[in-house]
């Protein structure tokens, strides 16, 4: 009878000691869930600024981009037109 006595406090020594393992993993994800949220919600909020800084830098420069470009391509066409004119009998092929 002694042996089912010392396997029955064994049992029960091992069960407080799962019970407070339990309890205290519980307690360690709490306070690492409270301490990691902010840290969370900080990042999403970095992560927000820089998508709107980059899409309001990329409609600036894609913007002046666009009109540099229209001005290039008007200055050429001129040039060409003023070339085309410029040429013996005025024909565009530059033939005679």
């Amino acid at each position: 009878m002694e042996i089912a006595m010392l396997r029955d406090w064994v049992i029960v020594i091992l069960g407080f000691l799962a019970i407070g393992a339990v309890t205290i993993s519980v307690v360690l994800l709490i306070i690492i869930y409270r301490k990691v949220t902010p840290i969370l919600d900080a990042a999403r909020e970095v992560v927000f600024d820089v998508r709107r800084t980059s899409s309001v830098v990329s409609r600036s420069v894609i913007g002046s981009v666009a009109r540099i470009e229209g001005l290039v391509a008007g200055v050429r066409k001129a040039a060409e037109v003023i070339a085309s004119l410029s040429k013996k009998g005025g024909r565009k092929d530059g033939k005679r």
